[in-house]
């Protein structure tokens, strides 16, 4: 009696187990009981010593074989319903943590689920998804994706590909956000402070533009100038390759240690003040630094 040989499955290692009837392996006489009909329909219950198994064949070849070591194979030439009126359970092994089984399944096509309420899925092991072409996902209301542990997201190898993320109104970042490159945007905008440790550049329509001009508290800044709208104060110094201006003062190109420079010296050098024996003097000359 002849078989269509085992068909074997390169990924997940399973595959069609032989029927113990086959060109090599016949059944012995007298101990293979057979019905066959007139159109070819075959029942055979074969007790051969070491082989005994059940089949039922239909003249189309699909058929139902109980093997020799109890598995059971049913192959269907042609296209398969299974309809279940009530409630489908599916046991794979044994819940006693020693017999452990798995599952295999291989699809030569596409697969199509529809379900009508709730899919819940529970997994005590690790989840994975190896996706060779294009991976979409489509959530009409609510998306959450919550990881208890770290969670890594990377877009193409090494130096290539990237990562994207559209919204239509506003990307919110509950904690620190730490950027190793850069960061591109049409506007930054502090609730506290912007710290920089090696400085800070932008276009020349910004507060800090590209040639080294910064604006305080003003909309944009001026190129080659340090623009404040208020009081700008300084801890140590204040270096500027041409000028300071302030409404209260013009002060040249200059080296100012407290302020001992040409022109204070000449102001301090002409003031006066107001004291009850009459006005001071103005004070010696001293030496111009």
């Amino acid at each position: 009696m002849s078989t269509i040989p085992p068909k074997p499955d390169i990924y997940s290692g399973w595959f069609e187990p032989e029927s113990a009837a086959n060109t090599e392996t016949q059944p012995s006489y007298r101990y293979n009981h057979t019905i066959e009909t007139p159109r070819g329909h075959l029942f055979e219950m074969d007790d051969t010593p070491g082989r005994e198994r059940i089949r039922f064949t239909h003249r189309a070849n699909t058929f139902i074989e109980l093997h020799p070591n109890g598995d059971g194979t049913f192959k269907i030439f042609g296209d398969g319903y299974h309809i279940v009126m009530g409630d489908y359970n599916v046991g794979i092994g044994v819940d006693d943590g020693k017999n452990a089984h798995k599952m295999n399944i291989t699809v030569y096509g596409d697969v199509n689920m529809h379900v009508t309420g709730d899919k819940v899925e529970t997994i005590d092991g690790n989840y994975e998804q190896h996706v060779k072409g294009h991976y979409k996902q489509l959530v009409e209301k609510t998306s959450t994706i919550q990881s208890q542990g770290d969670m890594i997201i990377g877009g193409g190898y090494s130096q290539a590909g990237s990562v994207t993320i559209q919204t239509g109104d506003t990307l919110i970042v509950d904690a620190s956000l730490s950027v190793a490159g850069e960061i591109t945007a049409q506007k930054i905008t502090s609730r506290t402070r912007v710290d920089a440790v090696l400085g800070m550049s932008a276009g020349v329509d910004g507060f800090v533009t590209e040639f080294g001009g910064v604006a305080a508290g003003l909309p944009a800044a001026s190129p080659l100038q340090v623009t404040a709208a208020t009081n700008m104060i300084a801890g140590a110094s204040v270096n500027a390759g041409v000028a300071v201006n302030s409404p209260q003062g013009n002060f040249g190109t200059m080296q100012a240690v407290l302020m001992t420079d040409s022109i204070n010296t000449a102001i301090y050098n002409s003031h006066i003040h107001q004291s009850p024996k009459g006005p001071t003097s103005p004070p010696a000359p001293g030496p111009m630094v």
